[in-house]
């Protein structure tokens, strides 16, 4: 009985009920902040030249998602693009974008308007980005930006150089210490013209392309539990003697770790006499420019050598991540957070191929399978390693390359330099 009196009067009760209250709350439920978020950002280098394009795809792509939200985008390409931006960053709320890169010129923003983002990122999106990188945006114990792009530091030769004094190419993309030396000092010996240099590297701010040496035994620049520059450590000392070795028993420039960039680079692009060169990884798609125009020659990317450690270093130097400011709207600031983890999600991070950069979403592994300029030397397992997060990291950084240089030059020994950087660095 009380079945049929439910079947009958089961349909009359739901007909009753109304629909329009039902859909009206479920909208309520799920709606969204809409508005205009304000962003400031620089140009980026990319396969084909310093652009916005990977950015505004990415944007579009995220108000397609989000009826209703507008990024307004502001494109910076001044000389005093530095400027401009620590100007917004310390600018009134009313005044300040709501989203900057912490990076310009290799420098971070002044933080004090910045909005750590510990408690707004999701512990999935924390435990997908490599802790490395994460450290590169962490002060304090504070994370004052997400990480979205990185770039890397790789040996290229020129194998039209190589191959004109009779020095056969390693056959594979992972090798010892010793057997880099090996192969430079073999570069030395058969070379015949005295100003072909075997091996060159700029050493300087805003460039790491020497620390995978200097790593390779285990060294950690910062400790970040221990929250201090480790600088004075057995690894860190065995890793400058492996970069002094490199000085002393091949042809380098006389003026080898002090010159500046651009004399190290024209002699590696243009002038064609460097065998072996330390460099970002980006210096990969300017070659394949040069080689558009006729201008290039044919080269291959290895890894560093393997230390102590016995896995090769990768150091991150270029970082990008991109800085909430501060805001009393907390929507608002939930939406941004939404838009700075939608470019961490895999399926953006597999876009940085075309800026030439690397993924910080540990989960992305198949990037470059298809591009046969990186494809064997991606998939190697590496040390992932970057510097931290500092204030002062402009001036940290030049203490760090004067210590290197005084080791090159044979100012101090590498225990006495590296002994000296810590007690300035503390």
């Amino acid at each position: 009985m009380i079945l049929l009196v439910y079947l009958f009067t089961g349909p009359i009760f739901l007909f009753s009920i109304n629909k329009d209250t039902l859909e009206q709350g479920k909208k309520e439920e799920v709606s969204e902040w809409e508005g205009v978020i304000t962003m400031w950002d620089v140009p980026r280098t990319t396969t084909s030249g310093s652009t916005f394009g990977w950015l505004k795809t990415r944007i579009s792509e995220f108000e397609e998602e989000h009826p209703g939200v507008f990024i307004d985008l502001r494109e910076l390409n001044y000389d005093n693009n530095r400027e401009i931006i620590e100007k917004g960053a310390r600018a009134d709320a009313k005044d300040r974008p709501d989203l900057l890169p912490l990076f310009v010129e290799e420098k971070p923003l002044p933080l004090e308007n910045i909005e750590p983002l510990g408690n707004w990122l999701s512990e999935g999106v924390k435990a997908e980005i490599r802790s490395e990188f994460m450290q590169a945006v962490t002060y304090n114990s504070k994370i004052y930006a997400l990480p979205f792009a990185s770039s890397g530091n790789v040996l290229v030769m020129n194998t039209d150089l190589l191959k004109n004094i009779g020095c056969s190419i390693p056959s594979k993309k992972e090798w010892s210490y010793n057997e880099f030396i090996d192969f430079i000092q073999d570069i030395d010996k058969k070379k015949e013209q005295e100003d072909i240099l075997a091996f060159d590297a700029y050493i300087g701010q805003g460039d790491g392309s020497i620390m995978p040496f200097i790593l390779a035994d285990g060294g950690q620049i910062f400790q970040q539990e221990e929250q201090r520059f480790s600088f004075y450590q057995p690894e860190m000392v065995s890793g400058f003697q492996k970069l002094l070795n490199i000085k002393e028993v091949v042809t380098t420039h006389s003026q080898f770790g002090i010159r500046n960039k651009n004399d190290v680079y024209q002699d590696f692009l243009e002038n064609q006499k460097t065998a072996v060169l330390a460099a970002d990884s980006s210096i990969i798609y300017t070659l394949e420019r040069l080689k558009a125009q006729n201008q290039g020659f044919s080269y291959e990317v290895f890894t560093f050598p393997k230390g102590n450690m016995d896995i090769p270093i990768w150091y991150g130097d270029d970082i990008s991540a991109y800085a909430m400011t501060k805001n009393q709207d907390q929507e608002k600031q939930k939406m941004i957070v939404k838009f700075l983890e939608f470019l961490v999600q895999e399926e953006r991070q597999e876009s940085l191929s075309s800026l030439g950069a690397f993924p910080v979403n540990q989960n992305t592994k198949e990037l470059y399978d298809e591009d046969p300029l990186v494809k064997d030397w991606f998939k190697i397992g590496y040390e992932y390693q970057t510097h931290p997060l500092h204030p002062d990291w402009k001036e940290i950084e030049q203490k760090i390359v004067e210590c290197i240089q005084s080791v090159i030059t044979k100012e101090n020994t590498p225990t006495q330099a590296c002994k000296k950087l810590q007690m300035q660095l503390e």
